[in-house]
């Protein structure tokens, strides 16, 4: 049981509040604004800074960098030290074999080895251009059942978000296996920032592999075709 809660505390670590960081938010002109993100009013960004709080209009960004996705500072032990991930990405066309899985994404997406690298639970993990759509791929050995599972990652989630609140649930067929979709929203700890998640649970033999795509909740509805898509492109090439 302590293997299966470290692995599923993953989000969790992800989004654990660090009131020492601030986010980071490069705009179309230039201007590279360092602040916290504290609300989303429509099209709208709240960010506070060392100057007052002030407003960002979201066709003025070109990207967004929190500070879950900055790396963290290596130790002795590890610096230098390379996740050895077989991963390629091609035009869209992303391939896994060390994951044995291929997807689809947008030709703008990339890989994102930071969040990779920051831990060793993920076999994946790659964002839109401007960073505010991220996937994560996460495979876990279990032989219980999805229901068990999702109600393992939705106490993952409540550890490091507040107002946790389910949206959807629904079982399906993917890629000719048995998989769990939820949809759920919760507000970061210690910020006032609102993220939206989709969470594809897919029962492989032996193993669980958990798809997480998250944005922000005023972006979701935007974000949600582009994340259905790819988790409709997920194919499992193991035997």
């Amino acid at each position: 049981m302590r293997r299966l809660t470290t692995a599923l505390t993953l989000i969790a670590m992800l989004f654990a509040c660090a009131t020492a960081w601030a986010e980071e938010i490069q705009l179309k002109d230039g201007t590279k604004i360092t602040g916290k993100l504290i609300g989303v009013n429509g099209d709208t960004l709240q960010i506070k800074t060392a100057y007052g709080d002030i407003n960002v209009p979201r066709k003025d960004i070109v990207s967004i960098t929190f500070p879950e996705n900055q790396p963290k500072k290596a130790d002795a032990a590890t610096a230098g030290v390379v996740r050895p991930v077989d991963e390629m990405l091609n035009a869209g066309a992303y391939v896994n074999h060390s994951g044995n899985f291929t997807l689809q994404i947008p030709k703008e997406w990339k890989l994102t080895p930071d969040l990779l690298q920051q831990n060793s639970s993920l076999i994946a993990a790659m964002a839109s251009s401007d960073e505010t759509q991220i996937l994560l791929v996460t495979p876990e050995t279990f032989t219980g059942t999805l229901d068990t599972y999702r109600v393992l990652v939705e106490n993952s989630l409540k550890e490091g978000f507040s107002d946790y609140q389910q949206v959807e649930q629904n079982d399906l067929t993917l890629d000719g296996h048995k998989a769990l979709r939820m949809v759920s929203t919760g507000i970061k700890k210690g910020t006032q920032t609102p993220f939206k998640f989709l969470v594809y649970l897919i029962a492989l033999d032996g193993k669980v592999e958990r798809l997480t795509f998250l944005t922000l909740v005023p972006f979701y509805n935007d974000a949600e075709p582009t994340f259905e898509k790819i988790a409709a492109s997920y194919h499992s090439t193991g035997k």
